[in-house]
């Protein structure tokens, strides 16, 4: 198989699959840049002015304000395209305050979704319920772990916007997308020829971290893949349990 092609059924996986690994909804990957309505009904960006406060600083106000913070829900949308071909796929992940993370997967042709509570997995699909051999932990899925691990975007530009704050990176080599990354994408991106991206990161006027928007280009020889990954996050702080099937 192609490398590139191979790469993007494992970015497809990897969209699909972080609900099974430590980091919880950490590929991420991102929100659409806030809009406002025009007087003729269009959507247009919203204005932007530069910051008197720094990438850095800001990270670091993030950082302070909800580093005790758990729970969160986010809900990503993944678009991987190479050619003629195109995936997407959407997922719900909620983290409680309790020990209990919940992933729900549309991949266009069948929803899934995974359970973590306690350090068992379980996989819900069409009304039943198969717990799986392998025991799963959540260490590293706290809405404060996600906001530390943005650290390596502390030298992008920030501007301030209506809503709050966006800091945007442009991304020139594999290890500025490892945020973003699992280490099955990260592997895979070792014999990529070719590299781009940016993300954007939202953040409120009270420093939470709301969001991002994740693209990359990749090329192999004559081929190409372009990620578009969305992120919205909300609930932070406010999810005490998960609900959960009744046979769970």
């Amino acid at each position: 198989m192609k490398k590139i092609l191979l790469l993007a059924v494992m970015l497809l996986l990897a969209a699909c699959g972080n609900e099974a690994d430590e980091s919880g909804a950490q590929n991420p990957e991102g929100q659409n840049e806030e809009t406002a309505e025009s007087p003729e009904g269009e959507s247009q960006p919203e204005e932007e002015e530069e910051s008197s406060m720094t990438a850095s600083e800001l990270l670091d106000e993030a950082s302070s304000a909800w580093g005790d913070t758990v729970s969160y829900e986010a809900r990503q949308t993944s678009t991987i395209s190479s050619g003629e071909s195109q995936y997407v796929v959407r997922t719900i992940t909620t983290r409680s305050e309790a020990d209990e993370i919940k992933v729900e997967v549309d991949d266009g042709e069948e929803i899934k979704t995974h359970y973590i509570v306690g350090g068992e997995h379980f996989i819900y699909q069409g009304n039943n319920t198969e717990a799986q051999d392998a025991p799963r932990e959540i260490g590293g899925s706290e809405y404060s772990v996600l906001i530390s691990d943005l650290e390596p975007y502390s030298e992008g530009t920030l501007t301030e916007v209506e809503s709050g704050y966006e800091l945007r990176y442009t991304m020139d080599e594999k290890e500025d997308a490892e945020p973003f990354l699992n280490d099955g994408m990260a592997d895979m991106l070792d014999d990529v020829d070719t590299f781009s991206g940016q993300v954007t990161l939202q953040f409120n006027d009270e420093y939470q971290y709301t969001g991002a928007k994740f693209t990359l280009t990749v090329g192999s020889g004559e081929e190409e893949m372009n990620v578009i990954s969305n992120i919205t996050m909300d609930r932070i702080g406010e999810v005490d349990r998960i609900e959960k099937p009744k046979n769970m």
